[in-house]
């Protein structure tokens, strides 16, 4: 089990804007929850070491985000499902 991170409430609201902006231009909304990585970022700086021990470099893990930015697009933009959720989904997925 990685270890327990706080929710970045700055990074949920980058990304809840920018989706605003990107979806009133028609574009895909999972192209704007990985804005500028900063989402992938904050969780590699709690959780890299731990997940290098477990062969998991920063490429893959950022492969592992952006297979399953639905997830984040169903945290940050719709409110779908909590904080908590999002990081047990993505627990499971490494």
């Amino acid at each position: 089990m990685l270890r327990r991170v706080e929710e970045p409430v700055e990074i949920k609201e980058a990304i809840k804007n920018l989706s605003r902006l990107l979806s009133t231009k028609g574009k895909d909304l999972s192209k704007g929850v990985l804005v500028f990585n900063k989402l992938p970022q904050y969780l590699w700086s709690s959780w890299g070491n731990d997940l290098k021990n477990l062969g998991i470099t920063w490429q893959e893990f950022l492969k592992i985000i952006s297979k399953n930015s639905n997830l984040i697009v169903k945290w940050a933009v719709n409110d779908e499902i909590s904080w908590d959720e999002l990081i047990k989904r993505f627990e499971e997925l490494v």
